[in-house]
């Protein structure tokens, strides 16, 4: 992967500094720069800035109860949308869906409404946090 060449507000670093590492360390923040598609002095820097809290980091946010609320409800989402199809697709080759699958596909719906409404709690609550 390509570096990213970004444009520093405060225009660019001009100090230096310098830091004795071994070949496995040296190897090692190489690989976590080039993993980031960014230099190992700014993989250093940004690592130091999350020790200090100073860092706005993505994991948080991916970890967050919402986040994971969300997930939930859209993986239920989706099953919900495969048996739809399922019985969609039955009732189409069949031309005749049972009473079973049209109370499957009224169950579904219900589902599909509950979690609607749950999903309107949970960002309603992050709305407001």
């Amino acid at each position: 992967m390509a570096r990213k060449r970004r444009c520093r507000q405060n225009g660019p670093r001009e100090k230096a500094v310098l830091i004795r590492v071994d070949d496995d360390e040296k190897r090692m923040l190489q690989d976590a720069a080039r993993r980031r598609g960014q230099t190992v002095s700014l993989t250093v820097i940004e690592a130091v800035k999350l020790l200090e809290g100073s860092l706005q980091v993505e994991e948080e946010e991916r970890d967050s109860p919402t986040v994971q609320a969300l997930r939930d409800i859209e993986y239920q989402l989706r099953r919900i949308g495969r048996n739809v199809n399922q019985i969609a697709h039955n009732a189409n080759r069949e031309m005749n869906a049972t009473i079973e699958d049209e109370a499957s596909a009224s169950y579904a719906v219900r589902q599909c409404r509950e979690l609607i409404d749950h999903l309107d709690a949970v960002i309603g609550q992050s709305g407001s946090a």
